[in-house]
């Protein structure tokens, strides 16, 4: 069974996203909106791997910008936008995966709690 403190391995291990783009969109999963400069202080990460690793989670589907700030999307959808971008950069078939089906409902109760802080 996947649980909350295997989503960032299971990510990068599953997802194929770097280490960067998983801690950041836990970041984000858990927290809500921040700034590119709030996401470096963090995580403790310089502001190019930052801004690097954002364009990516932009670019796979799994958060948004809205006024200089980045926000995760749901993980019911932003899980499944990783899972399908890993798939078609690597030719594979988009099927139904167990572990990334788990993931996105472990993950969806840290994110509903961010949004009603």
């Amino acid at each position: 069974m996947v649980t909350i403190h295997d989503a960032e391995e299971i990510m990068v291990s599953e997802l194929k996203v770097s280490r960067e783009e998983a801690k950041i969109y836990m970041l984000l999963l858990n927290k809500g909106k921040m700034s590119k400069s709030k996401i470096a202080q963090e995580i403790n990460l310089d502001l190019h791997s930052v801004e690097k690793a954002i364009a990516g989670l932009v670019e796979k589907g799994t958060c948004i910008e809205s006024s200089d700030e980045y926000e995760a999307l749901n993980p019911r959808f932003a899980i499944t936008n990783m899972y399908r971008m890993m798939c078609y950069a690597n030719n594979q078939e988009v099927k139904r995966n167990k572990i990334v089906d788990q993931l996105a409902t472990v993950l969806e109760k840290p994110y509903e709690d961010a949004r009603t802080k």
